[in-house]
């Protein structure tokens, strides 16, 4: 089971295109079951079209964090920049990629817990 992640906003700009096919070839041909990681992206660079990570919507990665997401995350640094924001299941916690210079930072917003009694919380009253 567990919580899954949701696709959200991005602002992403190729700067290396051939650099990022010949990358995407790479990741294919080593290809252990994470075609979501590369395919549509793959495609879309085929066809033309703008690079988009809305293939990764709803996967497990925020609090998961596999070493093959961070790995392509952190790779695919060299070839594009600008941003992608997932949200998590409770909506409560989002991450912000961004790929800048080749290099790939991680900004996580978390939900901050808050201890209140009865009558500070009661939104009932009048």
């Amino acid at each position: 089971m567990g919580m899954y992640s949701s696709f959200d906003y991005e602002d992403i700009k190729v700067t290396d295109s051939e650099g990022l096919f010949d990358f995407l070839i790479e990741i294919k041909n080593k290809d252990e079951g994470n075609d979501y990681m590369y395919q549509s992206f793959l495609e879309n660079l085929i066809d033309g079209k703008q690079y988009s990570f809305e293939s990764w919507d709803n996967i497990k990665l925020i609090s998961y964090w596999y070493k093959e997401q961070v790995d392509f995350l952190d790779k695919i640094s060299e070839y594009i920049k600008g941003f992608v924001r997932f949200v998590f299941e409770t909506n409560e916690e989002i991450a912000i990629i961004h790929f800048e210079k080749g290099e790939t930072t991680f900004e996580l917003g978390n939900m901050i817990f808050t201890k209140h009694n009865a009558k500070e919380f009661n939104i009932w009253k009048k």
